[in-house]
């Protein structure tokens, strides 16, 4: 009787060990499955926005190219971009879209999240930012990409109100920021040296 009992809670304790490995390995095959789903996701809009970019060097519309890829695949319609002058350590304003030229002196000086995004290297977003390291022109900027050109910081790209739809940044739009810093710089610098080369 007693070996009986015995025999039964082994195959009880053999099936349960084994529905537990099956769940295990059913959450761990999720997993994956939605890590390749992200991953092709995030594939297509780079795909996007290098397709974009490239076009936008033929056609010699960068600044308008950069515009659609973060309005139609960040969500922002209010965006500046400013060269960076390291002999100064200041900015100026090369291209800006929905947003008002007197909106944008202040950050010509540098400070702030444009001064820390040189000095750190780094593009800076203010959902990351301590809110007293915050100054009173800054509420609405969302982020501020760096530009960078054989590893040298030559502007930003400020990125301010998002869109109603668009509750916040999202991990693919950080994806996108990294794509942004090198190859819209890159994109940038070409048409400018096109332009050299055209003038009279």
């Amino acid at each position: 009787m007693k070996e009986g009992c015995r025999i039964q809670a082994a195959e009880t304790d053999s099936s349960m060990h084994a529905g537990t490995e099956e769940l295990r390995l059913r959450v761990q095959q999720l997993s994956l499955r939605e890590q390749i789903e992200r991953n092709h996701f995030l594939l297509m809009r780079l795909n996007a926005a290098s397709a974009r970019l490239i076009q936008s060097i033929e056609a010699g519309d960068v600044f308008d190219a950069i515009a659609e890829i973060i309005s139609n695949l960040i969500g922002s319609e209010e965006i500046a971009v400013f060269d960076f002058h390291p002999s100064r350590q200041d900015f100026s304003l090369a291209w800006s879209l929905g947003i008002e030229a007197d909106a944008l002196k202040p950050f010509l000086c540098g400070a702030g999240m444009f001064g820390r995004a040189v000095q750190q290297g780094m593009s800076q977003f203010q959902e990351r930012q301590p809110e007293a390291a915050l100054l009173p022109f800054e509420k609405n900027l969302t982020a501020c990409v760096i530009l960078k050109c054989s590893r040298e910081i030559v502007g930003v790209i400020a990125i301010f109100g998002l869109l109603p739809q668009k509750n916040g940044l999202e991990w693919s739009d950080y994806e996108l920021f990294k794509f942004l810093e090198t190859y819209a710089a890159v994109a940038i610098q070409y048409q400018r040296l096109q332009g050299r080369q055209v003038s009279p």
